[in-house]
């Protein structure tokens, strides 16, 4: 067991590594943008960010996490189908939503509070990202460790890069979106060349009926898909719209701090998940035990590490942020509780995912996401950005619940709890 959690341990610190790189950018971002934009030109940034995350699953139909549950049953062949399907998937999504963006521009725009020239650059973003995030869980679950943290670097180093060169010539936040475009294309580019000469890809080898299929179940699970990227839009439009885009801006930072906790919890998962599969997919004798003790020791583990992110953020946050967005700093503690709440949530979704179980998936996720709109709203009223943020909370912590309830279920729990009980 203890070289099972030193694995696992070394594991998690490779991916929460990896995964840091691309997420210190907003930080490093921040030290610079909050010294030189006003909040209300950060707000459209961070706007510009939850609109491209809620975008994603749109465009591919999360097709990334498909890949996850049928990775281990594909042999080369297969899988080099799949990889081109998913592509043209994306790609025709990604034009239609294109058309769409430029015919209703100005009523999106009046919608979402965010410029209608720059409506556009939302969808390109978003097709860039997906692929981008595909060919990452790709070389997670076959193991490139080296070839998923090099397009980390890529994609975060040129993007900073990029951004710091166009607001600093004065492009404010349309530089900072050009600059993540640019960052992120050049990575897609990198990625594609690897994974077509690992998988020898042929565009010619798609299948439409897998297209099909793809489609299906993208559509059942797109709740799924929205679970991580719909609470954050709907708190920034909920914001936005209530309490103007200055309180967008002061949102915006302090979620930064609770995406760094995300970063460890993403790390884990990312490691945990594909050893999960495998245990659950080839059960050895006492895989049950080993399951237990690592899920348990997440979970106690996971309001410690709310705590430590909180002091050191409480410790760093005056260096980092510029003094115009020192309004944010009380509301870091709500942002990391929010963090540790949802990921109890994707905890249990790991679960739910290996036993493909897409209805209970997206009636967990769909639950938070309306959960989240109600409460936020009222809570934007009643009580400023830190009542859109305990909104949150709450909304992650009862859907964890309800995933919670589905896994007993579906892993057929409920004789094992009565014995149990009964004892």
């Amino acid at each position: 067991m203890y070289k099972l959690l030193r694995r696992l341990a070394g594991i998690s610190v490779f991916y929460s590594f990896a995964n840091s790189i691309e997420a210190l950018s907003p930080f490093l971002l921040a030290i610079i943008l909050t010294r030189l934009m006003m909040p209300e030109d950060y707000g459209i940034w961070v706007l510009f960010v939850s609109l491209v995350a809620f975008l994603r699953p749109v465009v591919n139909l999360t097709i990334q996490d498909a890949l996850k549950m049928h990775f281990y049953e594909m042999d080369r062949s297969r899988l080099a189908t799949f990889v081109v399907s998913a592509f043209y998937l994306s790609l025709g999504s990604a034009l239609v939503l294109g058309v769409l963006a430029v015919v209703f521009r100005d009523s999106l725009a009046s919608a979402v509070k965010f410029p209608a020239a720059w409506i556009i650059a939302i969808v390109v973003t978003a097709f860039l990202y997906v692929n981008l995030y595909f060919i990452l869980a790709y070389n997670q679950f076959a193991e490139k460790r080296r070839h998923f943290v090099t397009l980390q670097v890529v994609q975060s180093l040129i993007g900073f890069s990029a951004i710091t060169l166009l607001v600093w010539l004065g492009w404010n936040w349309q530089g900072v979106v050009m600059g993540k475009m640019v960052g992120l294309f050049v990575a897609c580019l990198v990625g594609i060349a690897w994974i077509a000469g690992d998988l020898k890809l042929d565009l010619r080898r798609h299948d439409r009926q897998q297209i099909k299929e793809l489609v299906k179940f993208g559509l059942c699970y797109l709740p799924t898909g929205l679970g991580l990227v719909a609470v954050p839009l709907t708190d920034r439009l909920i914001i936005s719209h209530i309490l103007g885009l200055g309180e967008n801006g002061l949102y915006g930072v302090a979620a930064l701090f609770g995406s760094a906790l995300f970063i460890a919890i993403n790390g884990f998962l990312h490691a945990w998940m594909p050893w999960l599969f495998q245990q659950l997919s080839k059960p050895s004798g006492n895989y049950r035990s080993e399951i237990f003790t690592v899920s348990v020791g997440f979970l106690l583990l996971l309001p410690v590490m709310g705590v430590v992110f909180y002091v050191v953020a409480v410790i760093a946050a005056p260096f980092l942020i510029g003094a115009s967005f020192s309004n944010a700093f009380g509301l870091i503690p709500w942002a990391v509780a929010g963090t540790v709440s949802m990921g109890y949530f994707y905890h249990n979704q790991a679960f739910l995912h290996f036993k493909k179980a897409v209805l209970p998936m997206s009636v967990s996720s769909l639950n938070c996401i309306v959960m989240n709109i109600v409460l936020s709203y009222y809570g934007a009223l009643y009580y400023g950005v830190a009542g859109v943020l305990a909104a949150t909370i709450a909304a992650y912590t009862i859907s964890a619940v309800t995933s919670g309830l589905f896994i007993v279920m579906d892993y057929k729990l409920v004789g094992s709890l009565r014995r149990a009980f009964a004892r």
